[in-house]
């Protein structure tokens, strides 16, 4: 490895914190979650051989997808002609929509970061014992004293709320 390269132990970070999301991708290119698991370990592998490839400064999750989509493709024509299996045209729709979704993650997490700051105290408290503390709507409910409905509700225009702020900010693509 030379000085602008990646070192194992950051590779090996890198790795392990876009798992859920190139577990996701390859799911949503191979439609079976058994198959997609399949994938996602040939996906490591290859990854793992590829290592020394990766640079610095680089986006590592476009750089993740498109190796991603090699092994789909390939695991597909070792298939064969199951039905199953979408033809090259669909993974390469997907696979391109994804690809943009990973070009910067940083700005929306600022930007998520930005707009849940916005939020009234009580609005953001409720949306980190959802979301961050992983809490169910029902014992939620049950703390606050209110009905499970109410608390859904609720969260449903947090997120709505969140979700504007972040289109405003020029993030999320356009309003529906």
């Amino acid at each position: 490895m030379t000085s602008s390269d990646v070192s194992t132990g950051d590779y090996v970070q890198l790795m392990i914190s876009c798992q859920s999301r190139l577990y996701a991708f390859i799911l949503s290119l191979m439609g079976d979650p058994d198959q997609a698991n399949d994938v996602l370990q040939e996906t490591n592998i290859v990854l793992w051989k590829k290592s020394d490839q990766f640079k610095l400064g680089t986006n590592f999750m476009a750089w993740v997808f498109k190796i991603a989509r090699f092994q789909v493709m390939a695991y597909r024509q070792k298939k064969g002609r199951d039905r199953h299996v979408f033809d090259d045209d669909a993974i390469t729709c997907v696979a391109d929509a994804f690809e943009e979704l990973a070009n910067d993650p940083d700005d929306e997490i600022i930007a998520l970061s930005h707009c849940l700051n916005e939020l009234q105290e009580e609005g953001r408290d409720l949306i980190e014992q959802r979301y961050k503390e992983g809490i169910s709507v029902k014992l939620i409910a049950e703390q606050v004293g209110a009905t499970a409905n109410h608390v859904a509700v609720r969260l449903h225009r947090l997120r709505m709320a969140l979700l504007k702020c972040i289109r405003k900010r020029g993030l999320g693509g356009e309003p529906a």
